[in-house]
């Protein structure tokens, strides 16, 4: 086994943003400098929002615009824009973080908007009117800058601008948040005759009757083709600018180049910001997986936002099959989210493929990779069950060796031992959807290959699975008989998918209890 120590041949930053530091410390850069180009020199606009999951370099591209705004020069040696930029053109730069300023009350966060609007002005010789309101304050730190610049216009970068009112989701205080917002970010249209360029990001987009009614201004390259590649790695950049980091993450790990870059592409690619783009590996999860030789979960180590967790539970959700309308995916109000586009647009679900019918355009959703699929539905698991980990770990593990030793009333006794704990108040409002939902979690959460609603010539499947040596076609049913269950499987003719696989095959029937909630019956039929 390769010494952890000599893993890395390149410095690869995964908690640096600042591009200045990145640049002068010799950390690897992966030049996005060519897109950023587009929208910079105004040739396609001057005010663009892009949102994007966290940690996939957002603070980066914002650093990246001001050095190069700022005319630093230097910074951009050997990169694509150096040689097509005019490096003689310099703007003042307002760059605001709110990533920073997570506070539990408006008034909080009017006060730390108020320092930071200080420290702000104070490089440019600027002060503050310290009694004006928030919009007003930036307001005129927008119009002061501009006035000491040759072209009288100045540079806005909001990053993470969504961050103090996503705490505030599911939380009384969410509408006094998004009313403050409105007006807030409202200044950047008002004042966009003195802005040279804006750029905003964050995690979430919010619909345009919402916080952005007064941007319409902004040129939205969430899902734009010629941003699309802008945050995460393509293959080929990881190929090209990583390959020692490769050939040693494939020996520490007893694996060649090829197979340890596909092992990368399962753990951590699959994202996609736009229809007919190529997927992008997550950057951050990519570097400290280099950093520790080591394929495991690094993008998701923070618990699930507890608002989703609150509408999972309400509403259990099919990760197995998701479709949803593009106007959905679009946006949410922060005061009535969407669930699929709350799971969108933070990284959990991302697009799969995409079809028109008629005027409408429909996406299918999926979870991009193992990494964000196990760590999700791990900690979903325990709120969907009101288990400890430990507990749900141990009915997890049983029922998949089950599957795997075909004991299927071994397996089918893990189901009842695991749903006869469920707490009432998470099954009161019950569906045939939710207790599929809840054994599909059960089992892909821990790496099983469980497939739910899968298409047949004449229906769908509730659910498959496949062993190394077996296959398993699952039924549901709510109050009704297990024979209802089988009847369906064999009258639609579930089994003929497997006609022509040599592993053996299995049908089986379930019945589920809304009174007991849990399973009161089961048909089992073997197929050698």
């Amino acid at each position: 086994m390769i010494n952890r120590m000599v893993c890395l041949m390149e410095k690869i930053a995964t908690d640096i943003y600042s591009f200045q530091r990145l640049r002068e410390e010799g950390f690897t850069y992966v030049d996005k400098t060519d897109i950023l180009r587009t929208m910079a020199s105004g040739e396609t606009g001057v005010q663009f929002f892009i949102a994007r999951p966290r940690r996939f370099g957002k603070s980066l591209a914002v650093s990246t615009l001001k050095a190069l705004f700022e005319g630093r020069r230097g910074l951009f040696r050997g990169l694509a824009i150096e040689p097509a930029w005019d490096w003689s053109k310099k703007w003042p730069v307002l760059h605001l973080d709110m990533g920073s300023m997570q506070y539990d009350t408006v008034a909080e966060l009017k006060v730390a908007l108020k320092s930071y609007f200080r420290a702000q002005a104070a490089p440019f010789g600027l002060s503050i009117n310290e009694s004006d309101t928030l919009p007003g304050i930036f307001r005129d730190l927008i119009r002061a800058l501009a006035n000491s610049s040759p072209d009288g216009r100045c540079v806005v970068l909001i990053d993470e601008y969504d961050k103090p009112l996503l705490k505030a989701i599911g939380t009384p205080r969410v509408t006094e948040f998004r009313d403050f917002f409105k007006a807030f970010y409202g200044v950047v249209k008002y004042e966009e005759n003195k802005q040279r360029f804006t750029f905003i990001t964050g995690v979430s987009k919010f619909s345009k009757v919402s916080i952005f009614s007064d941007l319409n201004n902004l040129k939205d390259y969430t899902a734009h083709p010629r941003t699309a590649l802008l945050f995460g790695y393509t293959h080929e950049e990881v190929q090209k600018y990583f390959p020692e980091n490769i050939h040693l993450l494939g020996q520490a790990n007893g694996l060649n180049d090829e197979e340890a870059f596909q092992e990368i592409v399962n753990w951590y690619d699959g994202y996609r910001f736009e229809e007919s783009a190529n997927l992008v590996i997550n950057p951050v999860s990519l570097g400290c997986c280099f950093d520790t030789c080591k394929f495991g979960n690094y993008w998701s180590k923070t618990a699930i936002p507890t608002f989703l967790i609150d509408i999972l539970k309400r509403h259990p959700l099919d990760f197995s099959a998701i479709n949803i309308t593009d106007d959905i995916l679009d946006a949410y109000e922060p005061d009535k989210p969407n669930l699929t586009t709350l799971l969108y647009q933070t990284g959990y679900l991302t697009i799969k493929g995409a079809r028109r019918i008629g005027s409408m355009q429909y996406y299918t959703l999926g979870f991009p990779n193992l990494e964000v699929e196990s760590s999700f539905l791990s900690r979903l698991l325990p709120a969907y069950t009101g288990l400890g980990d430990d507990v749900s770990a141990s009915a997890q593990f049983a029922a998949a060796e089950a599957l795997y030793a075909h004991d299927v009333p071994k397996f089918i006794k893990a189901l009842k031992s695991l749903l006869a704990n469920i707490p009432y108040s998470l099954t009161g409002r019950q569906n045939e959807q939710m207790w599929q939902t809840i054994v599909y979690v059960v089992l892909k959460a821990i790496g099983v290959n469980v497939h739910g609603e899968v298409e047949t010539n004449d229906g769908r499947i509730d659910m498959t699975v496949e062993a190394p040596a077996d296959n398993y076609v699952i039924e549901f049913k709510l109050d009704r008989p297990a024979a209802e269950a089988m009847a369906q499987i064999k009258g639609k003719d579930y089994a003929g998918r497997y006609a022509l696989s040599p592993r053996r095959l299995t049908l089986i029937a379930l019945s589920f209890s809304s009174e007991k909630r849990t399973i009161v019956e089961e048909l089992v039929e073997t197929r050698e």
